[in-house]
């Protein structure tokens, strides 16, 4: 290669990476490897697209000389046609049987150029099918595993409307426009293959042809813009509705007991007219591609068939049959000449969505909470909190130099008014919210260097929040127990946790389904399966956080029992609203606005008479 050449060549490269299909196609590949897609999926179906376009070319060819026969009533000039003059000579004795042998062979490899294009076309629509839905169910793994390796914190900022929005809606769509992508190439593929053969047939229509393309491309590149800006609003849009559905389903007593239906119908409507007036939108901007193609595409037919006619009387060009096939090329590509905007379109549709689901893959405050590499085997000493300091994003601090110490086999009470930091304190232990090194000690070790994993199996939790699934008792019981449980076992437990009873008495025992975050059982019996499954995992320490909040009074000593009985020889770190139920506690911790105010036994703290007494003899009525 002179050094001329290959200066030209590296000027036809660079423009060729300034041109907006390759930066719109290196974007897409962009996105594939961002979302672990690989590329070369979209091989087989690009591979029988192609040979799909090189049939359609064939078919298409085959027209000019069976047109070419018919108006001159002869086939016998196939003798000089390329490729057509090797098959005949296969067999020769073709051309003896006449004009209606040659025409009927015609005929015939025509349809089975025709049958084989449509086999391969449809070969590479359903391993798009296939792709488009392997695409979608990869991405929602991928979104859905990406989900459980977020911090707590990252939950706690985030609407649920909107992540199940992006995992189950969004996934959805940019599979499908991914797929429409891919079957756009394949026009592509069929687009050159008219260009070659319009070349091939008549070089000057073929420029005159070409040359609308640029009024094509740039009128609806105007639309495409528009259509990605609206992409990006209806994205917008649809998120604040589904954080508005989200909220108001999830607090339905809430709004009925408030009796503020209409209101929230009001602003309902009003988010769900923003996105149709968008979709409206969206849609009138998409429809308008096709007739500008049309329009334009007609222009440019009108055009040619004034240039075929200059052509044929001045007799500068081919034979009517050629002009007869180049007219159906033309039209076939007509709509093929505006598929770089169609990519463009398609990627402008997914913008708004793929931006959603590319963020998610981000580590932009995500809150992770970083992995140990100890594995802790057992719990033997003790839970120490060094100058312990805790903020939440854009907050002032929620704990503030708390110091103490949790030991092992003793009961530890954190008390306190609301918002003092008791759950905070709690979420810190169970390393829901990452804190800074050395502040939190466990055996020794700095929490941040144990496993994650090894931590929480030493760990049962009971919160005030209790979490149920939409499942039966049993497994929400023996949720995240690795080892099956027997029946006998779980009976043992209920009995424990006083729940036997109320199991017993249902038609499906512990088989019966309890809705959505136990929405069938009384906030008593949602506490108590709570519990009973904080029993079952049999943990060294054990959290209880507000544990009988929930319960009544009578149902409150039952559980105390249960809660006696379970701490005993184990490590108990319980965080009371009503101090009643820390009278068996070895320490109490009294927090208030993030701070500890006091610490000691119940009864030395009582001695004092100081903030603690105060609450003491606020409730010891109750």
């Amino acid at each position: 290669m002179t050094q001329t050449t290959h200066m030209r060549f590296r000027i036809f490269k660079a423009k060729f990476k300034s041109m907006k299909i390759y930066i719109t196609f290196r974007k897409l590949m962009q996105y594939l490897r961002a979302l672990s897609i690989n590329p070369a999926y979209f091989i087989l179906p690009t591979i029988l697209a192609l040979l799909a376009a090189l049939f359609e070319g064939l078919s298409m060819g085959l027209l000019i000389p069976t047109i070419k026969g018919i108006i001159g009533r002869d086939f016998n000039f196939i003798r000089e046609l390329p490729i057509l003059k090797d098959i005949v000579n296969l067999n020769p004795a073709l051309l003896g049987k006449g004009n209606s042998a040659i025409f009927t062979f015609l005929i015939m490899l025509i349809f089975a150029s025709a049958i084989a294009k449509s086999m391969l076309q449809y070969g590479s629509t359903v391993g798009l099918a296939y792709l488009g839905k392997s695409i979608s169910n990869n991405l929602r793994k991928l979104i859905y595993n990406r989900y459980l390796s977020f911090g707590k914190l990252y939950f706690d900022q985030h609407n649920l409307g909107h992540l199940y929005s992006v995992l189950i809606n969004f996934t959805g769509r940019v599979s499908g426009e991914l797929v429409v992508l891919q079957s756009c190439l394949a026009r592509v593929f069929l687009l050159l293959v008219y260009i070659v053969l319009m070349v091939a047939i008549s070089w000057q229509l073929t420029l005159i042809s070409i040359s609308i393309f640029p009024i094509l491309h740039f009128s609806v590149d105007w639309i495409i813009k528009r259509i990605r800006t609206t992409s990006q609003l209806y994205t917008e849009a649809s998120l604040a509705l589904s954080g508005k559905i989200s909220n108001a389903l999830s607090c339905i007593p809430l709004v009925k007991a408030y009796m503020h239906e209409e209101k929230e119908k009001e602003w309902f409507a009003s988010a769900s007219n923003r996105l149709g007036l968008l979709e409206w939108s969206f849609s009138k901007k998409s429809q308008a591609i096709a007739p500008l193609q049309e329009v334009i595409t007609l222009l440019m037919l009108l055009i040619m068939v004034a240039a075929t006619a200059f052509f044929v009387v001045k007799e500068k060009a081919g034979g009517l049959a050629s002009y007869f096939v180049f007219f159906i090329v033309v039209r076939r590509a007509g709509s093929s000449f505006g598929i770089f905007n169609e990519i463009s379109a398609g990627l402008g549709r997914a913008s708004g969505y793929m931006a959603a689901i590319l963020k998610v893959f981000d580590d932009k405050d995500k809150h992770f909470i970083a992995e140990g590499t100890t594995a802790l085997k057992t719990f033997n000493a003790n839970i120490n909190f060094n100058h312990l300091s805790f903020s939440y994003p854009n907050r002032e601090k929620v704990l503030k130099d708390v110091t103490f110490s949790i030991e092992k086999g003793k009961i530890t009470a954190i008390v306190g008014p609301s918002g003092s930091g008791k759950t905070t304190l709690v979420n810190a232990i169970m390393r829901f919210y990452e804190v800074p090194p050395n502040m939190i000690m466990i055996d020794g070790m700095d929490i941040k260097e144990v496993t994650v994993k090894s931590l929480r199996e030493l760990i049962s939790l009971v919160s005030q929040e209790t979490y149920l699934f939409n499942t039966t008792i049993r497994m929400n019981l023996t949720y995240g127990l690795n080892d099956d449980v027997s029946d006998e076992k779980i009976g043992e437990v209920m009995k424990k946790a006083r729940l036997y009873d109320l199991v017993a008495r249902l038609p499906f025992g512990l088989a019966t389904e309890i809705g959505e975050r136990g929405i069938k059982l009384s906030g008593g019996e949602k506490q108590r399966i709570s519990i009973a499954r904080a029993i079952l995992k049999n943990s060294e320490i054990l959290i209880l956080d507000e544990a009988t909040s929930s319960l009544d009074t009578a149902t409150e000593h039952l559980i105390q029992e249960a809660i006696s009985e379970m701490i005993r020889d184990k490590t108990a770190i319980v965080i009371a609203h009503r101090l009643s139920t820390i009278k068996n506690a070895d320490k109490v911790v009294v927090l208030e606005d993030g701070r500890i105010i006091e610490q000691g036994k119940l009864q030395e703290l009582l001695e004092r008479r100081g903030r603690f007494f105060n609450y003491w003899e606020k409730q010891k009525f109750n």
